[in-house]
């Protein structure tokens, strides 16, 4: 098979284990509103999607400029409170596995569809300066279609300078997931951060880092990605 030479990472639920947080504040924020959904809904429905869609989602119209940014920051600033308040951390073998793309100058992307205010929150919170240049940590700027569109890989795959069939991408979310497909990435990594059912996929799935970095070989002398177990 091809080799791939760069990776591309959604974030949340990817990276950052932290969908409960997101449905605990979605629980929270939603209770004011008196609207009522699962946490299956939540998944589905809204997880990978931009807060323009979420919210087009749940009150049944549109929203745009200080109505949405008012709304958006009303849930993101209750989901970042309880992420400060219970100090939660990047998942294990994550910053070990961003060691070693460094180490073998393995170009790596985050592409996600936090607005910036999280992904400012996120780069500052974990120190992700020492893994990615500020440009490489693509977030949703409200310029283009989010996920399951592919534009933000497409965004991120400039950023890393290649193709997309040179690039491995690891998501989470059926909305991400479909949107990497739409990309072309050369390969596609499930995280399974929350137990749910990919039965449907023919992706590799992995439930940890550990296995993400004992899977990935990599050819130093050209800091390739060459083979997948």
């Amino acid at each position: 098979m091809p080799a791939q030479k760069g990776i591309i990472f959604d974030f949340n639920g990817t990276l950052l284990w932290d969908t409960p947080y997101h449905n605990k504040a979605w629980n929270i924020f939603l209770k004011k509103y008196s609207i009522s959904l699962t946490d299956k809904d939540i998944h589905e429905n809204m997880h990978g999607k931009t807060n323009a869609e979420i919210f087009k989602y749940l009150f049944k119209r549109d929203f745009s400029g200080e109505e949405l940014q008012t709304l958006a920051s009303e849930k993101e600033g209750i989901y970042r409170n309880l992420i400060l308040t219970d100090n939660f951390q990047l998942h294990d073998g994550v910053t070990d596995l961003f060691d070693y793309c460094l180490e073998c100058a393995i170009p790596i992307a985050i592409a996600t569809s936090s607005d910036e205010e999280n992904a400012d929150f996120y780069y500052r919170r974990y120190n992700l300066k020492k893994w990615f240049i500020k440009n490489r940590f693509v977030y949703n700027d409200y310029t283009f279609n989010g996920k399951p569109e592919p534009d933000i890989f497409f965004r991120a795959a400039e950023r890393l300078l290649l193709e997309p069939e040179d690039i491995i991408v690891f998501e989470d979310s059926p909305s991400g997931i479909r949107a990497a497909e739409k990309f072309g990435a050369g390969k596609i990594i499930i995280v399974n951060s929350a137990g749910e059912d990919y039965s449907m996929y023919t992706h590799q799935v992995i439930s940890d880092f550990e296995t993400a970095k004992r899977l990935i070989k990599i050819d130093i002398e050209d800091s390739r990605i060459v083979e997948w177990e």
